[in-house]
């Protein structure tokens, strides 16, 4: 039996949920995910400058597991540059000291080391999580299970299964990768593309 994977520290969350080709819309864009804890090993090593021996310490990881987080961000960031497709930041194995949420409203980030049920900015009440801290708000579930896998190429979808990360999985009708249906992510590529 596999060893359970141990969540990785995240010590800052992204400014930016993503990013996208410039001069492409977002609606003729495929998009690719990039976990937390891959952007966090960027950030660590390629802007902090650090060593993969530190960047592990801060990650609370071994060295040889950063680096295979490290690699596959690097693959997954060559993926979308090579491709020409999006990144959204989303998802992972990970835990960090405070709660993060961003606003739906004024779409601002919010760190507070309690949990908080509005923005600080805008006084809204659309928070959405990002960090996976308990905490007392209702999260939404996918009603009957763990909801469905889907295909943006080809609308396909399969049985997401717990502990796999959608990405991780390939479409069994055009090979393209996979994300967790009615995420936000999955909203967000609804709504530009006006199915929403």
């Amino acid at each position: 039996m596999p060893r359970p994977k141990r969540k990785r520290s995240i010590s800052q969350p992204p400014v930016m949920e993503g990013f996208k080709p410039f001069g492409v819309p977002i609606s003729d864009l495929e998009p690719v995910i990039l976990f937390f804890e891959e952007y966090e090993a960027v950030r660590l090593l390629d802007y902090m400058g650090m060593t993969q021996l530190e960047a592990a310490r801060e990650m609370a990881v071994s060295r040889p597991t950063l680096t295979r987080i490290y690699e596959k961000a690097r693959r997954t960031i060559a993926e979308a540059f090579v491709k020409g497709k999006a990144i959204f930041i989303e998802g992972g194995d990970y835990h960090t000291d405070e709660f993060w949420y961003r606003c739906e409203a004024c779409h601002k980030l919010l760190i507070s080391e309690q949990e908080i049920f509005s923005c600080n900015y805008c006084k809204s009440e659309k928070l959405r999580p990002l960090s996976n801290k308990p905490a007392k708000m209702h999260h939404h579930q996918p009603e009957g299970g763990p909801g469905f896998c889907i295909c943006l190429h080809c609308n396909s979808k399969i049985p997401h299964q717990p502990g796999i990360p959608c990405r991780e999985s390939v479409c069994p009708q055009c090979g393209k990768k996979m994300i967790r249906e009615n995420s936000y992510h999955h909203q967000l590529y609804l709504k530009k593309k006006g199915k929403i």
